[in-house]
């Protein structure tokens, strides 16, 4: 072999090694980026992901909830002046209807759904009515009727673990009066009324007829369900109980009257002010175990007796602010009346809200009669619209599985020179969908931070 073909050979074979070496080298690289690469790629991103949840659930079940209610703050509307504002007010919150979702509300939906929608409803009424007590801290709190859905049906055993659970919903708070007798439809039934359901309430919730003094007001609390029914051994107790507080009240001091059915009224006359969702007129309708409006003589009766200030209602779970004339003389008003939005989410209401009452009476003149014109503000207070954290909670669901399929098929691609664009086989989506059950768990382990019922 020629001297000059041994060098080409040589220098061959030495290009042949550098280009061997080289390549390892670079697969050496690559190995080493692989780490970091996947770092970049989807670790940062999931830990932002998992802090944007963080503040979506921080946001939905505690900053909003405590907007709304501040924004129902005393001082923006009581307004008291003159010497009524160098006086602190005994400040109330009423809540009609929370009517608890049971067995009874949604009998032909499957389980599980009941199930959502109860867990879903309590956790709505426990947290409005936690920061009810915590941003605005009423004084007293005011129950006005259907604590529950079908406490009328329920036998002992499960009506003792549903008052357990309308507990831990609505806890007691040290230094606030609570007052929880008054019953409603949904609790002791209307048409057909069983004694031993009514002490059952009286027994657990307190008197179902009261009166009780706050704020220099006094407060007529009527079990006229009860009043308006046909059987005496119905409607004796709740009868004589009106009787015998006429002359046991104080006359010097306003009366405001809670009764769970509204009182009678004519809609076309007698019609509901701004506030109300409903553009129908206030229904005028009975039937199995309801009536809108208690019966006319008893309506009467108890506001030509009583001459209340002011009439707070529930039942129909929507507002209305209306003024009760004189049939006798419809020139006359003889009191006005509101019935209070229901606070729950599941009563066929876009925005709940709670009724507040503010009561200022602080001297009767020598003349036995009130120094001031007026003695009460009272302002509706919308909560958080329902639905809303469920929709956001939902679409973020879908958009971080979208994200996850991104980042792990980006992944791969870097890492695994497979193209985005490549097939995927069955296993891919199964492992896929996993992994998305896998992320589901995890959103609702944070969300379960945020909820303590």
């Amino acid at each position: 072999m020629s001297e000059g073909l041994r060098e080409r050979k040589k220098v061959f074979l030495t290009h042949v090694d550098n280009d061997h070496n080289s390549g390892d080298q670079q697969l050496v690289g690559k190995r080493a980026a692989s780490p970091r690469l996947f770092r970049i790629l989807v670790v940062v991103p999931v830990l932002a992901i998992v802090a944007l949840w963080i503040v979506t659930f921080n946001y939905f079940e505690r900053v909003r909830v405590k907007n709304a209610l501040n924004a129902c703050s005393w001082e923006t509307w009581e307004g008291w002046e003159g010497e009524q504002a160098n006086t602190r007010p005994h400040r109330l919150a009423i809540l009609a209807d929370p009517q608890l979702v049971d067995d009874h509300t949604y009998p032909h939906l499957p389980k599980i759904i009941d199930k959502i929608l109860r867990k879903l409803g309590d956790n709505y009424l426990h947290y409005n009515y936690k920061y009810l007590q915590s941003e605005l801290q009423p004084d007293s709190t005011l129950f006005i009727g259907d604590l529950f859905d079908g406490g009328r049906d329920w036998d002992d055993q499960p009506w003792i673990e549903e008052f357990e659970r309308f507990n831990r919903i609505f806890p007691q708070y040290a230094g606030h009066r609570s007052f929880r007798g008054l019953p409603g439809n949904h609790d002791i039934g209307f048409q057909n009324i069983s004694v031993a359901t009514r002490k059952r309430f009286a027994a657990h919730f307190g008197e179902l007829n009261d009166f009780y003094v706050l704020g220099n007001h006094t407060f007529l609390q009527f079990d006229t369900i009860s009043y308006s029914h046909e059987d005496p051994e119905v409607h004796t107790e709740s009868r004589e109980y009106v009787e015998a507080i006429k002359s046991a009240i104080d006359p010097l001091l306003p009366k405001i009257m809670l009764t769970h059915v509204p009182l009678f009224r004519d809609p076309k006359v007698e019609t509901c002010g701004p506030g109300r969702e409903s553009q129908k007129l206030f229904p005028l309708m009975r039937g199995v175990q309801y009536q809108t409006v208690i019966d006319y003589w008893v309506t009467d009766k108890l506001l030509h007796e009583f001459d209340p200030l002011i009439v707070f209602s529930g039942d129909d779970h929507d507002y209305c602010d209306m003024t009760h004339l004189d049939y006798d003389d419809q020139s006359k008003y003889l009191a006005r009346e509101i019935s209070c939005k229901t606070p729950s989410m599941t009563n066929g209401i876009r925005f709940p809200a709670y009724q507040l009452l503010s009561l200022n009476n602080p001297v009767l003149n020598e003349a036995g009669t009130n120094a001031f014109e007026k003695t009460y503000e009272t302002k509706m207070c919308y909560l958080p619209t329902p639905y809303v954290n469920v929709k956001v909670y939902a679409f973020g669901y879908i958009a971080t599985c979208i994200l996850w399929w991104l980042l792990v098929f980006r992944s791969a691609s870097g890492t695994q020179s497979v193209s985005p664009g490549a097939s995927r086989k069955p296993a891919d989506y199964i492992s896929f969908s996993f992994q998305c059950i896998v992320i589901l768990g995890f959103i609702l382990y944070l969300l379960s931070l945020y909820v303590d019922m």
